[in-house]
């Protein structure tokens, strides 16, 4: 696996000028190095010099000159990958959208979970996603994670708080009769001084 030819026998119809060239009007880093790494073996070094001298590790080095020997050098670039296909259409996460607008029909609060979406998708669309796919799925459809707020279980009712609040209130204005009072023997003392 490991044994690819070197010297003269690699890439046998190129010249190390050719590579060379190649490598000065190259563009892309990437391949760049990948000529640069085919120009060192085509000189007869090893693919363990070549790649402490890339700092790449060696199977990559290896995987490179393994693609040049298979390809040719026109694999120096990678292949644009386009990945796995969408599972639901532009249109289907349309109607998602509005769909998750209107609500869950069974939870009161209108907020949905991971695992009521994934079943209304695998119900409507007859599609499957994993729990973390759905969460990207939203995230990508423009939701956002809501929580609704703990509450600590030393905190009192909602009456206690009303009392509490019309307490303050008395309180409150108490002290704002005291504050006008202070502040009115204040000015009767300042004009007394006046005079």
């Amino acid at each position: 696996m490991w044994s690819l030819p070197k010297g003269n026998h690699f890439l046998p119809g190129v010249h190390v000028q050719h590579l060379k060239r190649l490598y000065q009007s190259e563009k892309n880093s990437k391949a760049k190095l990948r000529f640069l790494v085919a120009i060192r073996r085509k000189k007869g070094e090893s693919i363990d010099a070549i790649a402490g001298l890339v700092e790449k590790p060696r199977r990559t080095v290896h995987g490179w000159l393994h693609r040049f020997q298979k390809y040719g050098l026109k694999r120096v670039h990678d292949l644009k990958q386009s990945g796995r296909p969408v599972e639901l259409s532009y249109g289907q996460r349309q109607q998602l959208v509005k769909d998750l607008e209107r609500g869950p029909p069974h939870n009161s609060s209108g907020l949905w979970n991971t695992k009521s979406v994934r079943e209304l998708i695998s119900k409507k669309y007859k599609r499957r996603y994993v729990k973390q796919h759905v969460w990207r799925l939203l995230v990508s459809l423009g939701f956002s994670l809501q929580r609704p707020r703990k509450r600590h279980y030393l905190r009192p009712s909602d009456l206690e708080i009303q009392q509490f609040k019309k307490k303050l209130g008395k309180k409150h204005d108490a002290i704002e009769e005291k504050g006008l009072l202070w502040a009115r023997k204040m000015k009767q003392r300042s004009v007394l001084s006046r005079s």
